[in-house]
């Protein structure tokens, strides 16, 4: 009875909330205040009440979000950051830079550099190619803009997660977590090129572009890193200190929104969500569990994607163009580890999430085609 008077008075009072505040406010701004000053804190003391209320169920979802994070996070991801750390330390990024100029630029409109954070965030996933760009942004090799576009396509999944964890653990195929990828990375690849023209400098007053890229300045560059005073034992030492306070943050993201995820499910929130899709004239003929499933992969993609991969009511491909879309958009989770992460580097969150939608739409037409084009 307590908790279905919880579930119920968790629902009602933010829409009444909002509701309010609508009607009342006369502009955007007043919106925005109220927001920023009481919404904010309305929805921790929720959520904060909310562990109180059921401690057992957030328990349990802490311990296996802190399990998630030591069994698999810290392996897959520290050796990456800490390796990064230590190639930017040592000056082989920028010497990357110079060679890959010429490609980077006119097809991404970004530095040589962003090649690196782009073959780190594949090869390794989320977030390390974000961490990746706040460490060049840090150094000065890319300004707002750039980092701005280059966040654009070089956040995405790894393809341990897509092949190991989606195609082999859930879909049952080594080559549907294959198909899934190679799509995935295309359309990063594509939204990359779009993104080129997003705030397109006339004159590109940049520094890495006013760079020549002959044999010369390569050497001219190894001789300025040669006389670099930082030792090989202090680069190192500096790159796992901030690997570890990276891997920590991202750490406490995972266990928090392990128990905020458990908790709307726990009030009903996601149901209410999939009833009231559901009563969308264009959406009323979709299964409920199709709709369930899309609405919890917007929140946590592994939670998502296992749902779906057990939606038979769809054909195979409608399922994997669904889950492209979320691996692509990857979930708040994800959202709240990298913008942590880049908050000092003035790239703006709705761009950045205006390009991870993208990435999902792309992601999920370009399975859609290729997979009737591959059954012809």
């Amino acid at each position: 009875m307590w908790n279905y008077m919880f579930n119920t008075t968790a629902i009602l009072i933010p829409l009444m909330l909002l509701g309010l505040v609508f009607c009342t406010a006369k502009n955007h701004s007043q919106i925005k205040q109220f927001a920023h000053k009481y919404l904010t804190s309305l929805i921790v003391i929720f959520f904060v009440s909310a562990i109180i209320v059921f401690p057992a169920s957030s328990v349990n979802a802490a311990h296996q979000g802190l399990t998630t994070w030591f069994a698999i996070v810290v392996p897959a991801l520290l050796p990456f950051f800490i390796g990064a750390e230590i190639l930017i330390g040592l000056g082989v990024v920028k010497l990357i830079g110079i060679l890959l100029e010429p490609v980077m630029r006119p097809v991404f409109n970004v530095p040589g550099e962003g090649a690196f954070a782009f073959a780190m965030s594949v090869t390794s996933g989320y977030p390390v190619g974000a961490k990746i760009i706040c460490k060049l942004y840090k150094q000065r090799a890319l300004t707002t803009h750039e980092a701005q576009r280059l966040m654009s396509f070089c956040s995405t999944s790894g393809p341990l997660f897509i092949i190991g964890a989606v195609g082999v653990g859930m879909f049952h195929s080594g080559v549907l977590g294959l198909f899934i990828a190679a799509n995935h990375y295309f359309a990063a690849i594509a939204i990359g090129v779009m993104f080129s023209f997003y705030k397109k400098d006339k004159n590109n007053n940049s520094a890495t572009c006013q760079k020549h890229y002959q044999g010369k300045k390569l050497i001219e560059e190894l001789s300025e890193y040669s006389k670099s005073n930082l030792s090989f034992g202090h680069i190192m030492g500096n790159a796992v200190k901030e690997s570890v306070d990276t891997i920590l943050l991202v750490g406490g993201f995972i266990i928090l929104f392990s128990v905020v995820v458990n908790i709307l499910n726990q009030i009903g929130l996601v149901n209410l969500i999939t009833s009231i899709i559901h009563t969308i004239p264009h959406f009323f003929s979709i299964n409920p569990s199709v709709i369930n499933s899309v609405t919890t992969g917007f929140f946590e993609i592994t939670l998502g994607c296992k749902m779906l991969s057990e939606v038979y009511c769809i054909s195979l491909q409608t399922r994997l163009s669904i889950v492209a879309f979320i691996i692509s958009w990857s979930g708040f989770p994800v959202h709240a580890q990298t913008l942590s992460i880049i908050r000092d580097t003035g790239i703006k969150t709705s761009i950045y999430l205006l390009s991870k939608f993208a990435h999902g739409i792309f992601a999920s037409i370009f399975s859609f085609i290729f997979f009737l084009s591959s059954q012809n």
